[in-house]
């Protein structure tokens, strides 16, 4: 059986998982390349968990070498049910700390250095919501992204008043660039009641997880957002 497999939001950014493994933190990361692969294992129809490797700290994913790669090759080199190769994609954030090394063994995809950043198990409700934007997703995470003064920042408002902050954007279904961000408005399909705004922060702002979970979702463009525990009305 063929598997068309969505972008999972909760894939995108899993540093940071083991324990004792050894903190990390990192700066200058706006507008940094990078990208992933999934390797889904498990389950019936649909892989109940995906190993995911990723580019970040190792190269900038070059296009010559990404846009050969096959997935359906992967998938016989590797014995898994399923592949999804989620990038490139570009970070919105200016640094991280706090981000541990899953493994420091790396991998080669198609002449791509990779490395083994988590495992990502599904639930019956991220099955179910699979391939739907704006769809909330949940993983364990102790990461903090970091937005430096003056930067701008995108996000998305639910009818609750509560704040995404955009952590990467997509080029898999748009060709978007840093720059043309602040018009993403007019681009997006949003479910009635949320919004989205740019906003130029005046201090530097650290997103943490909520009590050591990160509610992640993506829009109809694939572009991920992490939710934060400020709402609408505080001062950023």
């Amino acid at each position: 059986m063929k598997y068309i497999l969505p972008t999972l939001a909760i894939a995108c950014s899993l540093i940071n998982t083991t324990p004792g493994a050894d903190a990390g933190e990192r700066t200058n990361m706006r507008g940094e390349r990078y990208g992933e692969i999934l390797l889904g294992k498990g389950g019936l129809l649909i892989p109940s968990e995906f190993d995911v490797y990723n580019t970040i700290g190792l190269n900038d994913c070059p296009e010559e070498l990404w846009s050969k790669l096959d997935p359906e090759k992967i998938k016989k080199e590797t014995g898994v049910k399923a592949v999804k190769l989620n990038g490139p994609r570009y970070w919105v954030i200016d640094g991280l700390t706090g981000s541990t090394l899953v493994s420091k063994v790396q991998r080669n995809f198609g002449g791509i250095e990779m490395r083994h950043a988590g495992t990502l198990e599904l639930s019956i409700k991220d099955k179910l919501s699979l391939g739907k934007a704006y769809a909330t997703h949940k993983v364990a995470r102790k990461t903090i992204w970091v937005f430096k003064a003056g930067r701008p920042v995108y996000q998305l408002i639910n009818p609750d008043g509560e704040v995404y902050f955009m952590q990467s954007f997509s080029v898999q279904k748009e060709k978007q660039k840093l720059d043309s961000l602040e018009q993403l408005g007019s681009k997006l399909k949003l479910p009635e009641g949320w919004k989205f705004r740019t906003l130029n922060l005046k201090k530097d702002f650290e997103l943490k997880a909520i009590n050591g979970i990160a509610y992640v979702l993506q829009d109809n463009l694939e572009n991920t957002y992490q939710k934060s525990s400020a709402k609408i009305s505080d001062d950023l």
